[in-house]
């Protein structure tokens, strides 16, 4: 069941910020509010993250991640709902999640919101490809979203990295050899940068005081911050317990490889690289599987059901 904070209606805009360390309980915050709460107002929450690895929805884990050192270093692999690739993050990996309703939501006017906070702090950046943020030609920043039509609510949260343990990217990750060919560089580390390297005092309380200084500028938002722990009323609740749960779940975070007689690959440009899957039996596709790295995973999902039959 739904907390009674969250069957509340909430007529103005909010900010929520958590310093719990486990990813798992954020995407289920995320999730929470998506599903059960009334969102009728701008929402950001702000909160990072102990060591992980996060995959989109639609990824293949063996094929994004080196699983066997990951388990060597008891960093943890965790599957989001959003799309996109997979990302390290740790504590030096600050991260915002906006929850609009989908009627207000827009994607530039969220970057313009982290854009003029950095800006606040003396740090120049800029939009850059589907969903980056770049400091001196480097990325800072990556997005991923989430749509739920059902509901009429839309997410969008991406990472700021202040100071992340770059190594570790080139240690767990493995992306696809054309994704980087495709943006003229040799290795995952190699486009990215921390803003500590340009701005050594910066901390993530510093990020977070002036991403809510210009939240609320640009959205109006009087209420007081609300802190989010382990004993808040709207993750004591069981349907939060039952969402942790799930994002919890090996057959969730590892998926499964599928049986296929088809398979190719492809990357298209400005959208994302396609693994396609088929299982074709007398001229008919039995089945349908897509990993992928592409921003909006529900056509995805649509993609691979309108497959089947084929």
């Amino acid at each position: 069941r739904a907390s009674a904070s969250a069957r509340r209606w909430s007529t103005g805009a909010r900010i929520l910020k958590s310093d719990v360390p486990d990813i798992i309980f954020h995407f289920a915050v995320e999730e929470y509010l998506m599903n059960f709460a009334k969102i009728r107002a701008p929402l950001m929450y702000l909160w990072r993250p102990q060591p992980v690895v996060t995959i989109g929805r639609h990824q293949n884990p063996w094929k994004e991640c080196v699983l066997s050192r990951l388990e060597e270093d008891g960093v943890a692999l965790v599957r989001r709902r959003s799309g996109g690739g997979a990302v390290f993050q740790d504590a030096g990996c600050s991260v915002f999640t906006f929850i609009f309703p989908s009627s207000d939501f827009h994607i530039d006017r969220n970057l313009d919101t982290v854009l003029g906070a950095l800006r606040r702090l003396g740090i120049e950046a800029e939009k850059k490809g589907r969903n980056d943020l770049t400091h001196e030609d480097k990325k800072i920043s990556g997005s991923a979203f989430k749509h739920a039509p059902d509901r009429q609510v839309s997410l969008h949260h991406g990472t700021i990295l202040i100071d992340t343990d770059l190594t570790a990217l080139q240690r767990y990750l493995t992306p696809d050899k054309r994704k980087l060919q495709a943006k003229g560089i040799a290795s995952v580390g190699a486009r990215v940068m921390n803003l500590r390297e340009s701005f050594p005092k910066l901390t993530h309380q510093q990020l977070c005081d002036a991403l809510i200084e210009e939240f609320r500028e640009r959205h109006g938002a009087t209420e007081p911050l609300e802190e989010v722990t382990e004993r808040s009323e709207l993750t004591r609740a069981e349907a939060f317990q039952e969402l942790v749960a799930e994002l919890s779940d090996k057959s969730w975070r590892l998926g499964k490889t599928p049986e296929f007689s088809h398979q190719f690959e492809t990357r298209i440009d400005g959208v994302g690289v396609f693994d396609v899957h088929l299982k074709v039996v007398q001229g008919v596709i039995e089945d349908a599987t897509i990993f992928t790295d592409a921003l909006f995973p529900d056509v995805i999902t649509q993609a691979m059901h309108a497959l089947k039959g084929r």
